[in-house]
């Protein structure tokens, strides 16, 4: 069955962390001892600097999107399969076997995956994102907000079958469940903002 290969090479590719690659070959850093020990952008930003940051983001963005359009192209997949695919490479991306599940928080990687599948969603999504952290200094709201937005776009427009609509929730939940402990610091008014020193 073409599905489960489909899984396995979503999973595979989504476990290709941006931030890890970047500090073990150019700066010779495992970015997980650093920082808030997470392996994403932000982590990246703060610890590396915001040429590394963004360069992180660009690559775990294109990851997602380039497995996406390999899934539709090559795979022929389409509806909540696809979807499952785009599921399956965040998770590979926040649980990386090769890192002792030990990865990011998923957003790059969850926008490069949407581009794909739900374009006008994912832009709208990131416009949202981009709003919220340059209002709130806070990269941590903006992606809390991102993954709202997405399924908030979702259930008003409802163009998305049932099981579409319960593969999108798992991945924004995966995606605000990740954020619980910036979420925390939120609520106890103490979270980091842009321009904060490294922790």
């Amino acid at each position: 069955m073409i599905f489960i290969p489909a899984l396995l090479l979503s999973y595979l590719v989504g476990s290709i962390s941006g931030s890890y690659l970047i500090g073990i070959i150019f700066l010779k850093k495992d970015i997980r001892n650093y920082g808030s020990g997470n392996a994403g952008t932000t982590n990246a930003m703060r610890t590396f600097g915001k040429k590394w940051g963004v360069l992180t983001f660009i690559i775990d963005f294109l990851k997602g999107l380039i497995l996406m359009l390999i899934i539709k192209n090559f795979f022929g997949l389409r509806g909540y399969q696809l979807l499952i695919c785009a599921l399956f490479g965040i998770i590979g991306h926040d649980f990386p076997f090769h890192m002792k599940f030990k990865g990011g928080k998923g957003v790059a990687t969850t926008l490069g995956t949407m581009a794909v599948y739900d374009f006008y969603t994912a832009l709208i999504s990131v416009i949202v994102w981009i709003a919220t952290v340059i209002i709130s200094k806070m990269a941590s709201l903006g992606s809390i907000f991102f993954f709202i937005t997405l399924l908030i776009l979702a259930m008003v427009f409802n163009r998305y079958t049932d099981l579409e609509y319960t593969v999108l929730i798992m991945i924004t939940s995966l995606g605000i469940f990740r954020h619980n402990s910036n979420i925390y610091r939120l609520l106890g008014g103490n979270e980091n903002k842009i321009g904060d020193k490294k922790q």
